[in-house]
């Protein structure tokens, strides 16, 4: 790869904050034509209910870090330990290579960081020393991630330069969600003290949860309690909420500047960057709105959400549709008029093979094998073909077209414990809000082409099993039944020879007398091998029952019928003299080829060779009974 190619670890890039980091850092390295990979988990789901850990995680197996030249890790964006865990093993293989840390402090890496503590302790001033806040409730993201440790710190030694103390009750832990911003403001209303004068909390989302809930129980904001929140999201502006401004934007180009710096051989003059973070104060402090663009951002904020609302109503009416879907060309079909319709310009479905094609799972040391399939795969206006292509190109290369810098986004698919692939998409508003729901439809998708897949095979091999015999793994009686008719119809309208071979074994009686029946099952099955030899030259064989057996196909004369007649005796000779045994296998053979008749039937065939396999049984059974060594039956004719 002649152009330099950087990868972004991080999880829920459907949330905004993690969105605007990303379209900055696609942005920057466009200009400075990089290609970028950003492998993204949904690391904020509740995954004992509705995701797996180790599903999510399965993403972080797929980059081949030597591949990429340099990385920015979001490590304070992972929720749960086990994609952490994963994100960071990756990390290990970029020794020597440039490495961007996002918020956390890394000594093998270059850290950009936001500068907290500051803007909190304003912000904690302000509500105490203009809104005459005493009592203060901390609404904290987990108490694990530096991030959110820092910031409630920040709170409680503003408070104590004011004269107040954080009481442990009033330190709560959230997941970063909005549902913990409910769960916060219940708790509070449960309490017979009533509610504090403030509620600080970790972020936005959570702010608004706790916003709503009490609203919905007949409590305002800010009259009764006061209510803040961080990261200043565009709805955070629309809706007054206080809130800190991170410099997102900023962090991402400062990144990219950074990581094209040090490919370029130049060493960074600094190595921990503190960027300022800025207090916004509006209406839910008790604050006046600084924005007299309120309108035009509640009306961009309705856009969007009209814009989410109408994706998620197509990835419900589309979830019928491809949930059905059957076999890879009917997933493809239906997969392209959802594409389409959800307005997404660049996306690559690649999926395990063995989901939809019968191959081998082989043995793979990490989450990916070696080649991928392409279920469906669109750029712009081009819809590529279902193909194969090697995992390390990560998606196929499209012929034809310009070598543009590649700026997609890789999540993972799967079912339980069951690791379907990936999907690689643009930055659209799909990998928005919306992205959840999507990567849900996408695995239903495949859990039904999954499942599809498997069911033919399973009646494949009921029908197989059905049609073989379990002892030998030869045809059976009804397999017989069902196969011979057609190729005898074929040498009917070919004017070609049938041959039907009879076989029955001899001295079966006294092998199971003497040595037992298991040693009768072995002698069969070794009558079985030897039978199976006629196979070199396309005859069929057939264990009918117990000693019986058969072999069918189309020769090309009566002579060449013999012929194989006399292969089955030397193939039976041969194995007992390659290959001794307690006891010789032998068996008595007739055949009957003919050019089928009009009338000529299989029960025919099998009439007239079991006859002359009957004769065949009586000169051997004389010939014994007069000590003599049996002799090979001469053909109807011969002298």
């Amino acid at each position: 790869m002649s152009r330099k190619r950087i990868a972004v670890l991080m999880a829920s890039i459907d949330r905004e904050y993690q969105r605007d980091f990303v379209t900055g850092v696609f942005a920057a390295a466009a200009e400075a034509d990089l290609d970028v990979c950003v492998f993204n988990c949904q690391g904020y789901m509740n995954v004992s209910v509705s995701t797996s850990d180790q599903g999510e995680g399965a993403i972080f197996d797929l980059p081949l870090m030597s591949d990429f030249d340099g990385v920015i890790s979001l490590r304070a964006t992972f929720a749960d330990d086990v994609t952490l865990r994963k994100a960071q093993q990756i990390l290990h293989h970029f020794a020597g290579k440039p490495h961007i840390s996002i918020d956390v402090p890394d000594n093998r890496a270059i850290t950009i960081q936001f500068d907290d503590t500051v803007s909190v302790r304003q912000l904690t001033n302000h509500v105490i020393r203009e809104h005459g806040a005493r009592r203060i409730v901390y609404l904290s993201g987990p108490l694990n991630q530096l991030v959110a440790m820092t910031r409630l710190l920040a709170c409680q030694e503003a408070m104590r330069e004011n004269g107040l103390e954080m009481r442990r009750e009033d330190i709560f832990e959230g997941e970063w969600i909005h549902q913990s911003g409910r769960d916060c403001a219940k708790q509070l209303l449960e309490r017979e003290e009533g509610l504090p004068d403030a509620i600080l909390c970790g972020n936005d989302d959570m702010a608004f949860g706790v916003v709503e809930y009490l609203q919905e129980h007949g409590y305002n904001v800010p009259d009764q309690v006061l209510v803040t929140g961080f990261d200043a999201l565009r709805e955070a502006g629309a809706r007054g909420l206080t809130s800190i401004r991170r410099p997102i934007g900023d962090a991402a180009r400062r990144a990219v500047e950074i990581l094209e710096a040090c490919l370029r051989g130049e060493t960074p003059a600094e190595t921990d960057l503190l960027l300022p973070t800025i207090p916004e104060y509006d209406i839910s402090c008790g604050c006046p709105s600084p924005r007299p663009i309120t309108r035009t951002v509640m009306r961009s904020v309705r856009t969007s959400r009209r814009s989410t609302e109408g994706m998620l109503m197509l990835i419900s009416m589309f979830y019928g549709s491809l949930s059905g879907a059957v076999d890879e060309a009917d997933a493809h079909g239906k997969l392209d008029q959802f594409v389409r319709a959800m307005g997404i310009r660049e996306l690559y479905l690649c999926v395990h093979p063995a989901l939809s094609r019968d191959v081998s799972p082989g043995k793979q040391e990490h989450a990916y094998p070696e080649e991928m399939l392409l279920l469906y795969g669109c750029r712009g206006d081009r819809v590529l073909p279902i193909t194969l292509f090697p995992t390390r190109e990560l998606v196929p290369a499209v012929d034809g077209e310009p070598a543009a810098p590649l700026a997609l986004v890789f999540c993972p698919l799967y079912y339980r414990d069951r690791n379907f692939g990936y999907v690689a998409m643009e930055m659209s508003p799909a990998a928005g809000q919306p992205l959840y729901s999507l990567l849900m439809l996408l695995n239903g998708t495949l859990t039904s082409l999954y499942l599809q897949h498997s069911l033919r095979n399973y009646a494949r091999k009921m029908e197989a099993m059905s049609e073989h015999d379990i002892m030998t793994g030869m045809l059976n009686r009804r397999g017989f039944m069902e196969r011979s008719p057609r190729l005898l119809e074929q040498a009917r309208k070919e004017g070609s020879v049938f041959l039907l071979l009879s076989a029955d074994m001899n001295h079966m009686k006294k092998i199971n007398d003497q040595f037992g029946h298991l040693a009768g099952d072995q002698a069969i099955c070794r009558m079985g091998r030897a039978m199976e030899r006629l196979q070199e030259y396309g005859i069929h064989p057939v264990h009918i029952s117990g000693d019986e057996f058969l072999a069918y196909g189309i020769v090309s004369s009566p002579e060449a019928a013999e012929e194989i007649l006399q292969n089955a005796r030397r193939f039976l000779t041969e194995l007992n003299r390659e290959e001794p045994w307690i006891a010789e296998i032998s068996a008595s053979f007739g055949e009957y080829a003919a050019i089928p008749g009009e009338k000529d039937s299989i029960d025919l065939y099998l009439t007239r060779a079991d006859r002359a396999m009957y004769e065949d049984k009586r000169r051997r059974q004389d010939q014994e009974a007069a000590g003599s060594e049996p002799v090979t039956r001469k053909r109807d004719g011969e002298e």
